[in-house]
Order: structure tokens, then sequence, then C-alpha cells
């Protein structure tokens, strides 16, 4: 990982201003004829040495696409890449390739070839050099060197595909569903190794539906719906852009709060199932989350009329709250429907069908 010639100091390592990249559709009736379909439309986004970005959205929202853009398996058709300051194009193909990884979601590892003879040959048509076994050790397959291919479970070929993805130590890695097949250690151990690389300076996206898990290890966060990019930030900034507001959870034996009690002016209550060991237990909303001094006040208001509080707990947004804030789905139906093939951008931006 190195910075060529010291170029784009200060600049984003990855950025991205108004790249579209639609997919070319034709009907089975009159095959000579195209028209663009669903894909990615006028995204920006920047990603910092060192972060670990993730990218969300419904299904057939453009996660894939927008990562094969970034790595330059499809060639914007509108707007800019830079990579360290730099258009891509200024760089050249092969210098920029250089600097990119990619791990697609799914690759069909078969035969009998082993993970050690997959590398060394990735690495003799790379030209560059490097080591397989240290690559496939960091992986944590050091004792599946040698397994045919055809032997391997999923969880093990996703770890191949990595191990190829770091081929060449890049400094953007790009990671399609990287979780898919690996069970809970597993999963521990590969959140522990994105955040060493991150600390080593390489910038990461990562794209996957297990958003229980992303919460885990992200700096920051990026959504799509329909093609578009609806926000990204860091969390706290799309939790703001969105008014995906921390609400308090508050349980307790007693007195309980009446559930038209609002503590106040702007504060709703919503009443939850009790918990063993408790009488009651509430959720409290209020637009632009709550300062201690606001607990404070509720905890002494509770106490006062003779209830005993077991539980004040801040909870923040979850990933699934912010993806729905997003698309104005529900949190129980967010990302279930797939989107068609023919799917167009949101046309409030104006974009046009092809004929």
């Amino acid at each position: 990982m190195y910075n060529p010639g010291g170029m784009g100091e200060g600049a984003p390592l990855l950025s991205l201003s108004g790249v579209t990249y639609r997919h070319r559709l034709t009907k089975w009736h009159k095959p000579w004829k195209k028209r663009l379909g669903a894909g990615i439309h006028n995204v920006d986004l920047e990603v910092n040495r060192g972060t670990i970005l993730g990218l969300i959205g419904p299904n057939g929202s453009g996660k894939t696409t927008l990562l094969h853009t970034i790595a330059g398996l499809n060639e914007q058709q509108k707007g800019d890449v830079q990579i360290f300051g730099q258009d891509r194009e200024m760089l050249g193909w092969s210098n920029s390739q250089r600097h990119i990884g990619l791990m697609p979601e799914r690759v069909n590892w078969s035969g009998t070839n082993t993970p050690r003879e997959v590398l060394n040959r990735l690495i003799t048509i790379r030209g560059e050099g490097g080591d397989s076994e240290k690559m496939l050790k960091t992986v944590g397959m050091s004792n599946r060197m040698d397994t045919p291919l055809d032997n391997m479970s999923q969880g093990m070929r996703q770890r191949l595909t990595l191990a190829c993805a770091l081929l060449g130590k890049p400094d953007i890695l790009l990671l399609d569903e990287p979780l898919n097949g690996l069970d809970p250690v597993a999963q521990a151990a590969f959140r522990h190794l994105l955040r060493e690389l991150a600390d080593k300076g390489v910038a990461i996206i990562v794209s996957s539906h297990n958003l229980h898990e992303m919460e885990l290890f992200v700096d920051s966060l990026a959504i799509l719906h329909r093609g578009q990019m609806v926000a990204s930030g860091s969390l706290s900034e799309v939790e703001k852009m969105l008014g995906c507001d921390p609400y308090l959870i508050i349980a307790g034996n007693g007195w309980c709060p009446p559930s038209d009690n609002s503590f106040g002016r702007g504060i709703s209550i919503q009443k939850c199932d009790e918990w063993a060991g408790e009488e009651w237990r509430f959720t409290l909303h209020k637009k632009g989350g709550w300062s201690s001094n606001e607990r404070h006040d509720i905890l002494q208001s509770i106490e006062e009329s003779g209830g005993e509080i077991c539980l004040l707990q801040t909870v923040l947004p979850t990933l699934e709250e912010m993806l729905a804030a997003a698309t104005g789905e529900s949190v129980e139906t967010v990302g279930l429907e797939v989107g068609d093939d023919s799917m167009i951008p949101l046309r409030k931006l104006g974009v046009e069908e092809d004929e």
C-alpha cells in the first residue's frame, strides 16, 4: 500500500462524483433494440484511508453494481472515479487496478486444485510476486492449503475468495456479502481482520445483508435505494440526516407511568412487553435524542411518584431502522421485495427512460 509519487495528499483515497452506470436490457422479440435498465445513478461517495464503510440497501438497490463500477468491471457512463485524488483514466487501467481488490459475492470454486495452487497461479498471472502460504494463513486457511476445492465448505470458499482479493496488498478493498457461509466464530475473526487492514490504511467497503453483524465493525455508512445514494457519512451523521434519534428504554416496579404521560413536551411513550423481575417497561422517543439532564429528570419523576427503576438505557438506532427510514418501509419488511430488472432510478431526479 502506497501513495505513488505522493499524489493527492489530503484527498480521500477513493472519491466518486456523479457516477452513473445502468445495465442495458433487450426484449426477446426485439434483440437488436436495447434500453437502459436498473443500475446506479449520479452517485457521490468519499472513502478515506483506514475507514470501513458499510454499504446497505434493499435487494436490487444497486450495491453490487456500484462495487463492480468502482472495481472497473463496469465502465461508468457518466461521472468521475478518483483514486488518490487523480482520475482513474489519468492513472491508467493497469495502474489503478493495482490499488483495488474485489471479493465477489460468490465464486464457484470447484475441481481438484487446492487453494495453494489457485493462489500461486494468480500470483504468476499478476506478475507481482507474493506468498500464497502467508496469504492463506491471514484468512485462516493454514490447515486447508492443500484441500481440494471440491471438498471445501462454503465458509472455506469465502476465505479463499478473500485471499484472492488481498493479493497485491490493495489500498481499496471491496467486499460483496463477505459474511455468507461464515459461522459466528469465523465472523468475529473476519471483523478482527478487517480492523487490522483498516488500521494499516486500507479503505474498505463492505456490502452485506447481515446488518446486525455490520453494526459491530463499520465506521461509516452509505445507503442505496433504487440506484441512488440517499444517505452517506459517519453513523451519527446518517442518523441525524434520517431523523433516527436514540430512544430510551425504561423499566421498573411499583408506580407505573401512565401510557399518555409524555414526561414533557415532545416526548412520546410506548409500552413494551415486561421482562422477568419487572412490572412495566416503556420506550420513550424524543426528537434530537436525550441529554443527561433529561434522563435525570425522568428518573427523578418516577422515583418521586413511588416507582422503582430497574433499567434506564439509551438505545442507538439500528442499521435496520436507518435503512427503513431511508426507504420509507417498515423495519419488518424492508429489503424483502426485490427490484424489477426494468427498474430505473427515482424519477424525482429527472431520469428519462430510453425507448
